[in-house]
């Protein structure tokens, strides 16, 4: 199993991860020491470990906005895919009724 070394808040840490698995580890603890850099910044004097449960909560509260937002974005899909197909059978009947009555007149006229 690969190693990735971190770093988070000014410390090094060494972490198992799967193969292939690496970079994504890398990019991810770069946001959170983005996360925690911020909160540094924003509240300085403030002890590490209260800005490390702040960045736990405000990267728990994206996560679920996110999954949020992918919810209500596969509804929307599925209600358009709905919609798609209501609207693809109303045509589908429409033509068919058009196709009937031309047929019609040309036996009609025959």
């Amino acid at each position: 199993m690969p190693e990735v070394s971190v770093q988070i808040a000014n410390r090094d840490y060494e972490l198992a991860c799967g193969d292939g698995e690496e970079e994504r580890v890398q990019e991810l603890a770069a946001y959170v020491d983005e996360k925690i850099a911020e909160l540094r910044r924003q509240l300085p004097g403030t002890p590490e470990v209260k800005l490390l449960v702040f960045a736990a909560l405000i990267l728990a509260d994206e996560s679920r906005e996110a999954r949020g937002i992918a919810k209500a974005a596969e509804s929307a899909r599925a209600s358009a895919t709905d919609s798609a197909e209501t609207l693809a059978t109303a045509l589908e009947d429409l033509i068919t009724s058009r196709v009937d009555k031309m047929s019609k007149k040309v036996s009609g006229a025959a």
